[in-house]
């Protein structure tokens, strides 16, 4: 494998760990809205920041894991 090629895929561990963790720590900020009690919180707000909190931890998972694969394919491609 090219030193180039190395270099692109650390890069991609690099960002999809940035935005697993960027899209971890907004999913807790929604879930926080829906976990506090305010006066503000109606059952229609509701909905939609779980939803919301769901589908923020879904695609975390996404980066993740994608983070996990190109890692493995670069340690497979060192030795």
């Amino acid at each position: 494998m090219k030193n180039t090629s190395k270099k692109t895929i650390q890069h991609k561990v690099v960002d999809f760990k940035r935005f697993g963790f960027t899209l971890l720590a907004l999913s807790v900020f929604m879930y926080l809205g829906v976990i506090i009690p305010t006066v503000t919180v109606t059952p229609g707000k509701m909905l939609p920041l779980m939803i919301g909190t769901v589908v923020l931890l879904g695609l975390s998972l996404y980066f993740f894991t994608k983070a996990i694969k190109y890692k493995k394919d670069l340690q497979s491609a060192d030795e």
